[in-house]
């Protein structure tokens, strides 16, 4: 099987607005960068990410275009999970 990167055109890194955050995540080897809102949970609630845009990460330091669409759904919620854990530990939304 090749990788998703062999379908996606590189590009440069996107801006990320005021309301969103941005999270690098290894998945199965790769490397990921999930853009899209942090939500802050209610007390006994999980934190919640909501994805907006999946970047595979090269080697080079190249990005590939929003990949969010060719991802299968449990995959994107996948890093969604992943994203969150590493804003959530992060000093930025440690409590």
């Amino acid at each position: 099987m090749s990788s998703p990167a062999t379908y996606a055109k590189i590009c440069r890194r996107p801006v990320v607005r005021a309301d969103q955050e941005r999270a690098v995540v290894t998945a199965d080897g790769l490397y990921w960068a999930v853009i899209g809102e942090f939500t802050t949970p209610t007390p006994g609630r999980t934190p919640a990410f909501v994805a907006h845009d999946i970047r595979q990460l090269m080697v080079d330091g190249s990005e590939t275009i929003d990949m969010i669409d060719n991802l299968a759904p449990a995959y994107v919620r996948h890093l969604e999970a992943l994203a969150a854990d590493d804003l959530a530990l992060s000093r930025r939304y440690a409590a």
